[in-house]
């Protein structure tokens, strides 16, 4: 199969898929991309960084850390200082 021909399938399924997915996988694909491209620093970093921008955009990790913030927001007028 070629090339071309191959790119196409792949556009094919994923117009088929729900937006929101696809401009997840798009984001995905470009984050690894990136961090593949940049290797010439430290990939380990590179690399953790990636998979934290993934994670930043998971809808279910963002649902905890709202819910986490929801449950703590009380603390906020504690009285004590960031200092």
């Amino acid at each position: 199969m070629s090339s071309a021909k191959a790119v196409l399938e792949l556009e094919a399924l994923i117009a088929q898929l729900p937006r929101t997915d696809q401009l997840r996988l798009l984001e995905d694909l470009a984050g690894r991309l990136r961090a593949r491209e940049s290797s010439d620093g430290d990939s380990e970093q590179q690399e953790f960084g990636a998979e934290l921008a993934v994670m930043a955009r998971d809808r279910d990790i963002r649902s905890e850390l709202d819910a986490i913030d929801r449950e703590f927001c009380v603390t906020d007028s504690d009285g004590l200082t960031e200092d």
